[in-house]
């Protein structure tokens, strides 16, 4: 049967209506969507593919390598995320670990990731190179579209949440998807379903998991395609002798691979992971020794480590406070501090307890976290207005 770019697009269009009719209506019937419609839906494509398109046989001959890198990568990602968690702390897995909710599980997002690749890998090589590109695009977006609820986004008044949900979902998804897409043209289904099913396979399994920040999440979920795509391109420019021929060399991103530790320390640097940690300053209480945007370091430490004159952050109810400390007393061997603000007429009314300590300030850059405290700041004003119905 010979390639045909309309009938491609024709099967694309059928999925994006049916992916945007999916989030605008079918998602509101629960369980009967996700375990019922959405799987059959799926697999009724798939296997509509699978008889009416048939693309030339080619060999697989970047197959096995490919696999192999793909296991190495999500296995370092797993690895790396759970072991974020001995320092950010682990909460209870909202899957169910049971054998049943597992099975539940594989069956409702197994059956997808395996169709979807099936699917994704029949149409990008149902055409000609000179069409690729668009269909390329195409599968990126509508694939993307199909993890991330575009109305939800849209309906939103939270700037916060759009930020958070354009970083955190959408961003991550674009990066797997192209990397995905690629692998689809030169192997098959097999290397991306792997990917992604070890991925949930992981999350399912667990008991716990890590409490890590969203920013944590989405620039691992970023960085990993992103070095996995280098690696396959690069191996499959190098093995293919056509393109060995050919004046431009593919560069070997092993370099990238300082790049990428060096960028997860940094996240685990700003998550405390380390002895000091950077905080920004919020409030304009501490003028003029801190201003609002100041990037303060902090240093963990005890507190016998602690004299008066030093700046200490603490912890409140639900937020951190930093402020000086003018006095240091002791009541059944245990330390309490005075504190005030520098710019406040008058000291805090309640005492710092030990317990409370989170480190003292060493050193500042001057206006650096104003990025930061602007984000929080329009986060904070978001959810007052939700409450109050502004």
């Amino acid at each position: 049967m010979q390639k045909s770019k309309f009938t491609t697009i024709c099967v694309l269009l059928v999925l994006l209506v049916y992916i945007l009719f999916s989030q605008y209506y079918l998602v509101s019937l629960g369980n009967i969507y996700t375990f019922v419609i959405n799987p059959l839906f799926f697999i009724s494509l798939a296997l509509l593919l699978k008889f009416f398109i048939v693309p030339p046989y080619r060999t697989n001959k970047y197959k096995k390598e490919i696999i192999q890198y793909v296991l190495i990568t999500i296995l370092l990602y797993c690895l790396i995320y759970l072991l974020s968690g001995l320092f950010v702390g682990f909460g209870k897995s909202p899957y169910s670990a049971s054998v049943e909710g597992i099975i539940m599980n594989l069956f409702a997002t197994g059956t997808i990731i395996f169709c979807r690749e099936y699917i994704r890998n029949k149409l990008i090589n149902n055409v000609y190179h000179k069409d690729r590109t668009i269909i390329f695009v195409g599968l990126v977006i509508v694939f993307t579209l199909l993890e991330f609820n575009i109305f939800t986004l849209l309906s939103s008044n939270n700037f916060y949440y759009v930020f958070k949900q354009i970083f955190y979902t959408l961003l991550p998804n674009i990066f797997k998807n192209v990397l995905f897409t690629y692998i689809a043209i030169y192997t098959d289904y097999i290397p991306c379903f792997i990917y992604d099913i070890i991925y949930y396979m992981i999350l399912w399994i667990s008991p716990i998991l890590p409490n890590s920040p969203w920013v944590l999440e989405s620039i691992l979920n970023c960085i990993f395609p992103f070095m996995l795509l280098l690696y396959c391109k690069y191996y499959i420019h190098k093995k293919d002798r056509f393109h060995l021929d050919t004046i431009s060399q593919p560069v070997n991103p092993s370099g990238i691979v300082p790049f990428g530790i060096a960028l997860i320390l940094l996240i685990w640097f700003a998550l405390g992971i380390f002895p000091i940690r950077p905080i920004g300053v919020a409030t304009a209480s501490m003028v003029p020794t801190l201003h609002v945007g100041d990037l303060t370091f902090i240093q963990k430490c005890n507190a016998n480590d602690i004299e008066v004159g030093d700046i200490i952050e603490y912890k409140m109810d639900g937020y951190t406070v930093i402020h000086r400390v003018i006095k240091i007393y002791q009541e059944d061997g245990e330390f309490f501090f005075i504190t005030k603000g520098d710019n406040n007429d008058s000291e805090d009314k309640i005492p710092v307890r030990e317990e409370q300590l989170l480190g003292k300030v060493i050193f500042k850059i001057p206006y650096l976290a104003l990025p930061t405290v602007w984000l929080h700041s329009i986060n904070a004003k978001t959810q007052v207005d939700v409450e109050t119905g502004i």
